[in-house]
């Protein structure tokens, strides 16, 4: 197309080729020639001489494992945006990701063996008071799971996760969907409703990282939906086979939150169990169907430590 000199559209200067935006080229980029110039355009940005390809994806991926990228702003790497607050380390991880051959499950495999990515969420006054940020990266930061990795986590504690790969979307609000929440159907105009009340990014609108609310409909949706209860329901025939309260107790803690049951868990659970009915209607959940379902909704099984 012409350049039009000024902004006016009667005014025209030369012809602008199709090439590299040349701000992020090393000198004066090549005119396309082939075709459209569609493969060549992305031999340009994947070209191992270009600094800002890898470095974008490499601080997309260690966001994912941190919940807050190299460079904190992933979608502006230019003056407006945010220094990156390891930049050595960030030319690292680009560099050895090219050398790599782009492979993103090496670099994956990089990030996760590393002592960084091992450590616990546990704070300590000292720390806190150094670098309440974490910036320096002391300690993993506690994060929520996403919608979809809580609710594939909630079916697989409850025996009812489809493992099946692959297939057509599905429908979320259908109740015998227990496929995996990455084969749900997604529509631009009515978000499901899961989806919606846990983060999901608007699907109209590019999103370069998730917002994480705590808002009551949240808790309601838990204490009240329909899939909670018969992924509780699904909880306690997993535990059925276990001789004693006491010991369903300490399997559900293990099968739910990967730990033993402290003696304190044991005992609260064995009380709540035992106790008499209150007064009133008689509960559609039976007095293990609601424990289970406590399980499923307390912090520790939606956060990772």
């Amino acid at each position: 197309m012409k350049i039009y000199l000024h902004g006016n559209p009667h005014t025209e200067g030369a012809v602008a080729p199709r090439r590299f935006p040349r701000i992020l080229s090393d000198g004066d980029p090549k005119p396309f020639t082939q075709g459209s110039g569609r493969l060549e355009l992305a031999q340009a940005i994947a070209d191992p001489k270009n600094p800002l390809t890898a470095r974008v994806i490499v601080n997309r991926v260690w966001q994912w494992h941190f919940g807050v990228g190299i460079v904190p702003t992933p979608s502006n790497f230019g003056k407006l945006g945010q220094p990156p607050t390891h930049p050595e380390l960030l030319d690292h991880l680009a560099t050895r990701f090219v050398a790599g051959g782009w492979s993103i499950k090496k670099l994956h495999r990089e990030i996760m063996l590393s002592a960084t990515y091992q450590l616990g969420s546990a704070a300590d006054e000292a720390g806190l008071k150094i670098d309440p940020a974490n910036q320096l990266y002391w300690r993993m930061n506690r994060r929520r799971l996403d919608v979809e990795s809580w609710r594939d986590a909630l079916l697989s504690a409850a025996g009812n996760l489809d493992p099946a790969v692959g297939g057509p979307p599905t429908d979320l609000n259908a109740a015998s969907n227990h496929r995996r929440t990455l084969y749900g159907a997604v529509s631009r105009h009515s978000l499901n409703g899961l989806l919606r009340l846990f983060d999901f990014p608007d699907p109209n609108l590019t999103a370069e990282k998730r917002p994480v609310t705590t808002v009551p409909l949240q808790q309601l949706f838990v204490l009240n939906s329909e899939f909670m209860t018969e992924q509780a329901r699904g909880l306690v025939k997993q535990l059925a086979a276990e001789k004693d309260d006491a010991a369903k107790v300490r399997k559900a803690f293990l099968r739910l939150y990967g730990r033993p049951a402290s003696d304190r868990d044991v005992q609260m659970g064995l009380d709540f169990l035992t106790a008499p009915e209150p007064d009133g209607p008689k509960p559609k959940l039976s007095r293990w169907e609601q424990y289970a379902q406590v399980l499923l909704a307390t912090n520790e099984f939606a956060f990772v430590d």
